[in-house]
């Protein structure tokens, strides 16, 4: 069984969604809405039904701008629940502990698997949801990225071993993830970043005295 491109394409499109700026799919969303009501309202216009479009159409767009900026606290709010039960749930907290001591070419023993099968199951319990907007993805970024990356690179050969046996699609979401997150940290790495208005044109940084 194969995800094929398709799906993989669509993961992606909707990880970079959600990496947008906050700004940038509130306006984006917002003018959808806004163009629906229009056309909405101009169809019932023709026929005198509403004739105060304008005004009706202002509160539709602050309507949907509340709805969605309460959502996005919500989503905020969840995940940051779900990567606390990475400290405070007794086998995701022992399995992080234990990764964390973990090289690339170590061998694992057998009583230390369920250490790896329960990282590997909640980062791609995570990265579901990512795929849906269950969570904050650049949250997600921030504080939990890194480590899932080496989860996974640490685990790669195993999980080759077990789509092998079990199936292609096993942990596809989270290398979407983990492909989408060196992405994201590379483009973060190649964006200038402006230096403080103190050291433009050469002017030396100013020290208390």
């Amino acid at each position: 069984m194969s995800t094929g491109p398709r799906n993989y394409r669509s993961r992606q499109l909707r990880l970079r969604w959600h990496l947008a700026g906050p700004l940038f799919r509130l306006l984006a969303q917002a003018g959808v809405v806004a163009v629906a009501a229009v056309v909405g309202f101009a169809f019932l216009s023709i026929g005198n039904v509403i004739n105060e479009t304008a005004s009706v159409l202002v509160a539709v767009v602050f309507g949907v701008a509340t709805v969605l900026q309460l959502r996005q606290a919500q989503r905020r709010h969840y995940t940051v629940g779900l990567l606390m039960n990475l400290q405070s749930t007794l086998t995701l907290s022992a399995a992080d502990l234990w990764m964390a001591h973990r090289e690339i070419d170590d061998e694992v023993p057998a009583e230390d698997m369920q250490h790896v099968i329960a990282l590997l199951d909640y980062y791609e319990f995570l990265s579901a949801l990512a795929f849906r907007g269950f969570v904050e993805i650049p949250l997600l970024i921030d504080l939990r990225g890194g480590a899932m990356t080496r989860c996974y690179d640490l685990y790669r050969s195993y999980i080759t071993k077990c789509r092998a046996e079990i199936g292609s699609v096993l942990y596809v979401g989270l290398e979407t993830f983990v492909d989408e997150y060196a992405r994201h940290v590379k483009h973060r790495i190649l964006t200038p970043v402006a230096a403080p208005p103190d050291t433009l044109d050469g002017a030396a940084p100013t020290t208390a005295g």
